[in-house]
């Protein structure tokens, strides 16, 4: 998921379809407005601001060493969301590898994501979720990332068995890979001469079709 839209004030370079702070995913079905507003928010985010046109600001957007737009994964479970925290960043979507090792992730002041154990559920002082069973108990426990959607432990959260992550960043790969089909398209409408090296700068600045170490 990617949070969308300019700072602040008019953006009329291309068309957006959204408005600051809203959350716009990254896949194959979106449209040429949904692209434009993704487009914006890197564009921004990146520090652009003083383009004249379509063409300038795709040539400046080329040339950023690295593509911030506030963005990351979105979890839902059980009735339970975990959206991106306000620092999370869109590029960093690949820091979930990291859980595969039980090794510590640090997404910013939230959202709060901890490995959860066999014996490592009283120290979370949290119920284990219900599919765990009831036969849960000091020696026994999840095997699961657990993520609450702020700072610290507090609140209803969402678990992830720790084997369902290859398949999941392995979906984040295919939505972003299909976003990149939709993001030349919109190229070849609005800077044509210009398709190819944005797809591959967004590609590249986003580490989207670089194999992931599964």
């Amino acid at each position: 998921m990617c949070r969308i839209g300019p700072p602040g004030g008019e953006f009329t370079l291309w068309p957006v379809a959204a408005v600051d702070g809203t959350w716009l995913h990254l896949d194959g079905t979106a449209d040429q407005h949904d692209v434009g507003s993704a487009l914006c928010a890197l564009y921004f985010a990146g520090g652009g601001s003083t383009a004249g046109s379509t063409d300038e600001a795709v040539h400046e957007l080329i040339g950023f060493d690295t593509l911030y737009a506030p963005g990351g994964l979105l979890l839902r479970d059980n009735g339970t969301s975990v959206e991106p925290g306000p620092r999370s960043e869109l590029f960093a979507w690949r820091t979930w590898l990291a859980a595969l090792y039980r090794a510590e992730i640090d997404l910013g002041p939230g959202p709060w994501v901890e490995y959860v154990g066999p014996g490592m559920g009283a120290e979370v002082g949290a119920e284990v979720g219900p599919e765990v069973g009831p036969e849960v108990g000091p020696d026994v426990g999840p095997d699961v990332v657990r993520v609450w959607p702020g700072e610290g432990r507090a609140g209803p959260y969402v678990d992830v068995a720790r084997q369902a992550l290859p398949g999941m960043l392995r979906q984040v790969q295919r939505d972003l890979t299909g976003f990149l089909g939709a993001l030349r398209t919109w190229a070849a409408t609005h800077s044509p001469d210009q398709t190819e090296l944005l797809v591959a700068a967004v590609d590249a600045g986003l580490e989207i079709t670089e194999p992931l170490p599964l």
